[in-house]
């Protein structure tokens, strides 16, 4: 199990790949974001992409089931304030295997929820070729493993 403590600044965490197909990319784009450059071939052709590409919220949601399969699932995370960025960085195409990972760039207890620490993350993926595809930051809670000796705000140091 993963507390605040496992998470030093500094660390940086690898969360697999997944390749996606062109069915993916059109199961998801069909439920989700039914864009012409999504979900047809022949019309994504005559788009600015130049051929079928994954929506970026898919992108993000394949890169956040990795952070959570590698990650969150076998930890004490209690919840998110959200996304301080989302960036799609290029187009996500069929046959791209994306490889996530995650940087821990700042980890503070929190200065008003004794036994929580807050990490600031930067999940980043990349496809086959090494191209960056996806950025997020991101802050989530944290329970702490043992009882902080520490005055809340502390910050964890740099392993």
């Amino acid at each position: 199990m993963r507390h605040f403590e496992h998470f030093p600044v500094g660390s940086v965490y690898e969360l697999g790949a997944t390749r996606l197909t062109s069915e993916d990319i059109i199961d998801y784009a069909r439920s989700w974001d039914p864009m012409p450059f999504h979900l047809d071939p022949e019309a994504a052709r005559d788009s600015p992409f130049g051929g079928l590409v994954a929506s970026g919220w898919h992108t993000g949601a394949v890169i956040m089931r990795q952070f959570v399969q590698a990650l969150l699932a076998d930890s004490t995370c209690r919840g998110s304030y959200g996304m301080d960025e989302v960036r799609f960085l290029n187009p996500v195409r069929p046959g791209d295997e994306l490889r996530g990972r995650v940087t821990v760039e700042d980890a503070s207890l929190h200065p008003r929820r004794p036994g929580t620490g807050t990490v600031h993350f930067v999940v980043e993926a990349v496809n086959q070729r090494n191209e960056p595809v996806y950025r997020m930051r991101t802050r989530l809670l944290f329970g702490v493993a043992r009882s902080a000796d520490a005055a809340p705000g502390t910050r964890v140091a740099q392993s």
